[in-house]
């Protein structure tokens, strides 16, 4: 009986899933759960549909990634926000200012201090000119209110929560696919974004992201995860968390970026000999938990 559980994740859905990483794990006999936005699928440099389906076929797990990639977490404040404005400064990386991912124009966020809140429209976001703000944020509307930095989020309203969770299950499913695991894009959730994963989802890769492997029999919407990327975890890293899998009969998710450099195939292959050698038996998400 094999001694613990490991399952290889790799986001985004790169065409180098398929075109790289699919002969390496083939050749040893093990599958992968792909984290797929399903908006992405037929792009230059992603999969293609129908190459999904050969490697869904092929035993792979489809995992959802939300429909567009969002940032899910809540963003705070630099500067305080005045009735009238109609553009925040945020302390926060993750509004991407400079590239199409992460937040949208046209997203629905809520400002709030817990005790008010307000929805807005996102209408442009950008660099911040400010040296104490990482970026802005302008919306279609001013707002009304008054809110101090120090206690003000800007978050993902509830139905945009919805829409990009549970609405990437739905494209999937119309694709045919049939997803149960979900990973939070960036990593990036909180207990509001979880709880609409626990409404759609069996399980949760990447509830936090940790160097440790998950214990025997781990809550499914409870799942840690780290990276195999060789900028993340040197291979004798690897080889001692695979050791803790194997001593404790755990369950280990090692995950990955195909287009990186920091995932080349020589490296893959290289995790699941070791897991072998360990008799660690190496499959998704879906089938063990």
């Amino acid at each position: 009986m094999a001694n613990g559980r490991l399952a290889l994740t790799f986001d985004d859905g790169y065409i180098e899933d398929y075109e790289q990483l699919f002969p390496v794990l083939r050749e040893r006999d093990a599958p992968a759960s792909l984290a797929i936005v399903p908006d992405w699928l037929d792009e230059p440099d992603s999969l293609s549909t129908e190459q999904l389906r050969e490697l869904a076929d092929a035993g792979w797990e489809v995992m959802a990634h939300g429909r567009d990639h969002r940032y899910l977490q809540a963003h705070a404040l630099a500067a305080d926000a005045s009735a009238g404005d109609d553009r925040l400064l945020l302390d926060s990386v993750h509004v991407f200012p400079e590239e199409d991912h992460g937040i949208y124009p046209g997203d629905e966020f809520e400002v709030t201090d817990g005790d008010r809140s307000e929805t807005v429209v996102l209408a442009e976001k950008g660099p911040a000119a400010d040296g104490d703000a990482n970026s802005f944020v302008r919306f279609e509307e001013p707002l009304d209110g008054t809110f101090a930095a120090d206690e003000t989020v800007l978050r993902p309203t509830e139905a945009q929560l919805r829409d990009e969770i549970l609405g990437s299950k739905e494209d999937l499913e119309a694709m045919g696919f049939e997803p149960t695991t979900f990973t939070l894009p960036y990593d990036a959730g909180d207990a509001r974004a979880w709880r609409v994963v626990a409404e759609g989802f069996d399980a949760l890769a990447d509830a936090a992201v940790r160097s440790l492997p998950n214990p025997p029999d781990p809550s499914p919407l409870d799942l840690q995860r780290y990276y195999l990327e060789t900028d993340k975890m040197r291979l004798v890293e690897v080889e001692a968390y695979l050791d803790q899998v194997a001593e404790r009969g755990g369950l280990g998710i090692l995950a990955g970026h195909s287009a990186w450099d920091t995932v080349p195939p020589e490296r893959v292959a290289a995790v699941v000999d070791a897991a072998h050698e360990r008799d660690i038996e190496v499959t998704t998400v879906r089938d063990a938990v």
